[in-house]
């Protein structure tokens, strides 16, 4: 499908239109060929910046070279705002970056001032709800996001809680599986129809653990059977998923490592097909439980292949992290890292073709 001319979406922002809907990236296949193209045309810092998801930039007229922008906080109470650093960016970039936010519902929804996402229920509630009004809420919310200029979405949970922090909050589905499989899989399904990508999460689920992995060292002492079974409840809806967000736990029959330092885990996260997609590694919390730095965080959860880094820290920020320093010092010129590098850019470049995002190049 052509992508919009610049000047028209534009436009389209400008007036707040919501811009046409592209064909769901769920029904596109990636072209291989295209991907190769972008992925020889890009250097060692290029490839780097394709692997951070990160808060806006501070400098607003430096060139955007991370491969997602995060919109979390405040920066959605002025959607007029929001718009424009989003059509700033876009037109500052080298490869048009995913434009991401968290949107669950209830009290989790950063777009609540919207008028047709202030009823947003709790994902406790829809699960009452039929599959197709469920997935109807998850259209509503893609076309406010695109609204904005935001195309992906980090949700909804696939955590099958029916007890446990993620049952307290409301934010789980619920503690059957087979509810989780079909509600989320309906609210990604009604997001792909918008034109809006889903990462699920918590990879390979949260379950019905007490901790906050955000603020403890949580640990799930489970078999690897269960962490597997947890873990299907994504697998259903792999066609409508962009990816998964991997959680912050420690599942101890797979490692000592959360989650998102674990290999074995990431590489099951890869089996569904889609991008393996880091919690905050900025939480000072996860180096301090692991009594290690940031730093090595950053380097840990490159090395265990996942190929989005995300931070609630702007790259270009001089309190944060120097993170394209931090990853091309560690790439260097090794030929197994630089592999790596590659493998994960590619899948990266494969959910952007997807999503009409490197049409015309």
């Amino acid at each position: 499908m052509p992508a919009v001319p610049a000047f028209l979406l534009t436009l389209l922002l400008a007036t707040g239109a919501t811009p046409p809907r592209p064909l769901p990236f769920s029904e596109r296949a990636p072209d291989e060929a295209r991907v190769e193209r972008v992925l020889r045309s890009l250097s060692l810092r290029d490839k780097v910046g394709q692997l951070l998801l990160a808060y806006p930039q501070v400098g607003k007229d430096t060139p955007v070279e991370v491969g997602g922008v995060l919109f979390v906080g405040g920066t959605l109470r002025k959607p007029d705002a929001a718009k424009e650093r989003i059509r700033s960016s876009r037109e500052r970039a080298r490869v048009p970056p995913f434009f991401a936010v968290d949107i669950e519902g209830g009290g989790f929804n950063r777009l609540s001032r919207h008028a047709a996402l202030k009823e947003l229920p709790l994902a406790r509630d829809l699960a009452s709800l039929e599959d197709a009004q469920v997935e109807d809420w998850g259209r509503r919310v893609g076309e406010a996001m695109r609204q904005v200029g935001l195309n992906m979405n980090l949700a909804p949970v696939f955590d099958v809680a029916p007890s446990g922090h993620m049952f307290r909050n409301g934010r789980a589905f619920s503690g059957e599986s087979e509810v989780v499989q079909r509600k989320a899989t309906a609210f990604a399904r009604g997001l792909s129809r918008a034109g809006v990508v889903s990462i699920g999460k918590h990879f390979p689920g949260y379950g019905d653990l007490d901790a906050d992995s955000d603020h403890v060292h949580a640990l799930a002492d489970w078999s690897q059977e269960r962490v597997r079974r947890e873990a299907s409840a994504f697998r259903a809806a792999d066609q409508f998923l962009g990816g998964v967000m991997m959680s912050n736990i420690v599942y101890t029959a797979f490692g000592p490592a959360p989650a998102i330092l674990e290999p074995s885990l990431v590489s099951l996260a890869h089996e569904g097909g889609g991008l393996s997609v880091t919690d905050d590694v900025a939480i000072q919390a996860l180096a301090t439980h692991l009594g290690t730095t940031r730093e090595e965080v950053v380097r840990r959860a490159f090395l265990a292949g996942n190929d989005l880094i995300l931070t609630t820290e702007p790259p270009d920020w001089s309190g944060g992290l120097d993170y394209f320093g931090i990853l091309t010092e560690l790439v260097g010129t090794d030929p197994e890292r630089l592999g790596r590098l590659d493998a994960a850019v590619r899948r990266v470049l494969r959910l952007k073709d997807r999503m009409g995002l490197l049409d015309g190049r």
